[in-house]
């Protein structure tokens, strides 16, 4: 298993520091509706105070929460993704950093930790855990943790797309026909997914077919969180709603309290 997970974490990297994924992450510039209804009920909280944003990517984030606070932290394991929201955003303050292990920061030092767009769930089952007792860690008392993660009960959890209940029509062809072409590399991903009791790990489409993606439920997502610490944790759909389940969303955002 060793062996699979150091494997698991270098593709994901590898794909991370990729220029056409680079690329993409650049050119995403919008919150999700999720995280902009999220952020608006925690913003009287956390109006100047200190904020951690992980795994910043291209600053997708980053505008929108110097505006909340100018005490803010962005940090990336890709170089090339530091470097951009760096060069994009010279007034954050943006720092190459893995963050299962966050010893540059000091114990209870953010009111706010991020870690959106489920980035989260491109790690392995056992760096996931480090990071989540990182952040548990570096929060202060009653700080908030807010992140998204995959949902293993959705109705399309590791069905390829032409199995998805959608409408066919030209745009979602196409799509299907960019699939069939990266299928052989889906195949040969596939050696290194895990279904665990609490998660899976699967080749799920993403980039090409090139990430290899956690999926857990509501249930076990807080119990994880319930085990290092965290209280309070409210999981809510695609539009922000809190929901106890829901097959139909392809990931949840999460909110938990230290």
């Amino acid at each position: 298993m060793e062996a699979i997970n150091t494997s698991l974490d270098l593709l994901n990297r590898n794909t991370y520091d990729r220029e056409d994924v680079v690329s993409f992450y650049n050119e995403a510039n919008t919150l999700l509706p999720a995280e902009r209804a999220i952020l608006r009920e925690l913003t009287p909280g956390i109006a100047n105070k200190k904020i951690l944003d992980i795994g910043v990517g291209g600053g997708r984030t980053t505008p929108y929460l110097l505006d909340i606070s100018d005490d803010y932290t962005a940090i990336d394991y890709s170089e090339e993704m530091a470097k951009l929201t760096a060069a994009k955003y010279p007034n954050a303050k943006v720092l190459q950093m893995d963050a299962t292990n966050m010893a540059a920061f000091d114990d209870s030092s953010f009111d706010l930790v991020l870690f959106s767009y489920n980035g989260l769930d491109s790690m392995t089952h056992e760096s996931r855990i480090k990071i989540i007792s990182e952040v548990f860690r570096v929060l202060k008392p009653g700080g908030r943790f807010l992140f998204s993660s995959h949902n293993r009960d959705f109705h399309n959890f590791n069905k390829l797309p032409w199995r998805w209940n959608v409408k066919w029509n030209l745009k979602f062809v196409i799509f299907v026909l960019h699939c069939l072409y990266h299928l052989p590399k889906h195949y040969k991903m596939k050696k290194h997914e895990v279904f665990a009791d609490d998660y899976a790990i699967v080749n799920d489409g993403d980039h090409r077919f090139s990430l290899l993606l956690y999926y857990v439920t509501i249930e076990k997502q807080i119990d994880q969180l319930s085990k290092i610490g965290f209280s309070n944790v409210i999981a809510h759909d695609m539009q922000g709603k809190p929901v106890k389940s829901d097959p139909s969303s392809h990931w949840f955002h999460y909110v938990a309290q230290k």
